[in-house]
């Protein structure tokens, strides 16, 4: 029978961790000899913003703009009908960043999008058995893939909710790149 050990270790930059074993652990210990650790690596944004954002959903085949509260936090969007729905609710959906196509969130283009202040965000995802084609969605194989048009109400909260989202694709991509899609063409 194995028996793993769960340790925390802290190291800060500079120290070695052979130092810091050797100075802390007195001689025949029972963690003298080998240690065996299972580590588990998740990487989450520090990125955080709240705001109202005004999204682009299909309702029954129709296009339809509903305005959002929206929370950036870790590595999702999530948003509800109102901020107090943040407390006392699940939120509506939620757009995971790790599923993000998009090289760098820009402005929509205004040949499709024509509501100002609205930035695109693609997102893959695997394709489930419900799936279905909508004015958002396209699947295409085994994957599905969706534009999701976000709004502000202003140049000012568009540019600022940009940068927090590209700040977080750079997290996500700088520590765990194979954890975002590939763009699979145009949509």
């Amino acid at each position: 029978m194995t028996r793993y050990l769960l340790v925390h270790v802290c190291v800060t930059f500079g120290e070695k961790l052979q130092d810091i074993c050797n100075a802390k652990v007195p001689f025949l210990s029972p963690l003298e000899g080998h240690i065996y650790l299972k580590l588990k690596c998740q990487v989450d944004s520090s990125v955080e913003e709240k705001g109202f954002l005004t999204m682009f959903e299909d309702v029954s085949g129709f296009g339809a703009w509903h305005r959002r509260w929206c929370v950036l936090s870790g590595n999702c969007i999530s948003y509800w009908t109102y901020p107090d729905d943040e407390r006392r609710k699940h939120p509506l959906g939620r757009i995971n960043l790790a599923n993000c196509t998009n090289h760098q969130i820009e402005p929509a283009n205004r040949e499709f999008c024509a509501r100002p202040n609205t930035f695109e965000l693609i997102t893959v995802r695997p394709q489930r058995e419900d799936d279905r084609e909508t004015l958002v969605s396209q699947c295409r194989d085994t994957l599905c893939v969706t534009k999701n048009w976000l709004s502000a109400d202003t140049k000012d909260e568009r540019n600022l909710w940009m940068q927090k989202l590209n700040q977080v694709l750079v997290d996500l991509r700088m520590w765990q790149p194979d954890a975002c899609y590939k763009p699979i063409g145009k949509l």
